[in-house]
């Protein structure tokens, strides 16, 4: 019913988790990464019915906005079967996340300043490094030799739209790593810190062309000011395993009975899913003709 609700695996991991077939329509909205706010576009909190967001830090930013219905169950990654850490291949090793354009939106500027960083941070003792790109940027090979002409692994998760491997690829990634870095605080970094491996803030600022912070330097402030131990220097990085588990909302992660309930999948809720339904296209239909409806 949600496409983005496929994204990363999402959909795929929490009917596993339920007992429900993997093809099964969820009939609410998932949020589908890491946000520091609201955990969704404005136009899809205003929708009637409930919206599955992560963690508390989600249902403060709705509840203040006014929106009604968001409900937290913690990030997808906490449903995923649970396995033995290896251990990184080297410990030194360092995976680098950077921050990305995605099909909609470019980044601003380019990578070189960013591989510059990376030979100053191998120089300082780090390494291996591994870059693991976004990928439609790994799918260009000069985006991909800005990285490899100076030595350094590449690497991508794939698609993200509906890829039940993603995930468990990032997992296995992080744990092959005894560190995971970026330029911008993002999903990976916390599930690097749930992972049990330190992450830390490095190289230059970054943002998105058609945005108002285009040069990242607004969340950068913001980042540094919000999460001052990511931003140590990276010698001195630590595993914060416990923030890593609040931003994914570790303490909302239900039952799978809890869970079927939530996303409205039971077997006696087809009248509540029926009933969501008609409620968001009436939604959507008032948005279309300027009613201006609220969820």
């Amino acid at each position: 019913m949600f496409e983005e609700n496929r994204h990363y695996g999402h959909a795929h991991l929490l009917l596993s988790y339920c007992g429900l077939s993997p093809r099964t329509q969820i009939p609410v909205r998932l949020q589908h990464g890491w946000q520091p706010g609201v955990g969704m576009r404005p136009q899809d909190m205003a929708q009637p019915g409930p919206k599955i967001v992560w963690s508390s830090r989600n249902l403060a930013r709705a509840r203040e906005a006014g929106y009604r219905g968001a409900v937290a169950i913690g990030a997808p990654w906490l449903y995923m079967p649970r396995a033995p850490d290896p251990g990184p291949d080297h410990p030194r090793s360092v995976l680098i996340v950077p921050f990305h354009g995605w099909e909609k939106q470019a980044l601003a500027g380019t990578m070189d300043d960013y591989a510059q960083a990376l030979v100053r941070l191998e120089a300082a003792g780090f390494g291996p490094i591994t870059v693991c790109l976004y990928w439609f940027e790994y799918e260009q090979p000069a985006l991909r030799e800005v990285f490899e002409r100076h030595g350094f692994a590449t690497t991508t998760m794939g698609a993200r739209g509906d890829n039940p491997a993603f995930l468990q690829r990032q997992r296995e990634l992080i744990q092959r790593h005894a560190y995971v870095s970026s330029n911008r605080v993002s999903t990976a970094a916390f599930y690097a810190l749930e992972a049990g491996r330190p992450f830390f803030l490095y190289g230059p600022l970054a943002g998105l062309s058609a945005t108002e912070d285009a040069s990242g330097e607004q969340f950068d402030q913001w980042q540094r000011d919000e999460f001052p131990s990511l931003a140590a220097v990276a010698a001195d990085a630590v595993c914060n395993v416990e923030l890593g588990a609040y931003e994914l909302g570790a303490e909302h992660k239900r039952t799978p009975e809890q869970l079927r309930e939530l996303l409205l999948l039971g077997a006696d809720q087809r009248g509540a899913r029926l009933t969501v339904g008609l409620r968001r296209r009436a939604h959507d239909l008032g948005v279309a003709l300027g009613l201006g409806r609220r969820p």
